[in-house]
């Protein structure tokens, strides 16, 4: 295996960047199997292809603000699971309530 002859320090970010991209990919998996529950949206469709890849990036982003805040294990993989369930749209929407509750103003305005 080539992953083998790596650096250990790489091997570690590779290993948690599998992890986070396997527990995003669940918290999507959940939001889509609500969407098909609430019939909001068919299983297979081609918006399917498109959670897979919110899913790695969100596993990205919520995996660095894991490691960010020192959770590990299980509290890591919640809160990654978590967030990616959230997806992008919420997480923009938790920052600009926060952006305007300490005062800053969207340069939009």
């Amino acid at each position: 295996m080539v992953w083998r002859n790596l650096p250990p320090e790489m091997q570690h970010t590779l290993a948690g960047l599998a992890w986070a991209c396997w527990w995003a990919l669940i918290g999507r998996s959940l939001y889509h199997a609500n969407l098909v529950r609430q019939g909001r949206r068919r299983f297979w469709s081609l918006t399917l292809a498109w959670e897979l890849m919110i899913a790695i990036g969100m596993g990205v982003v919520a995996g660095g603000a894991a490691e960010y805040l020192q959770l590990s294990g299980m509290a890591a993989a919640g809160f990654i699971a978590a967030i990616s369930y959230l997806g992008p749209r919420s997480i923009e929407a938790v920052q600009i309530w926060a952006e305007r509750k300490v005062g800053i103003s969207d340069p939009k305005d």
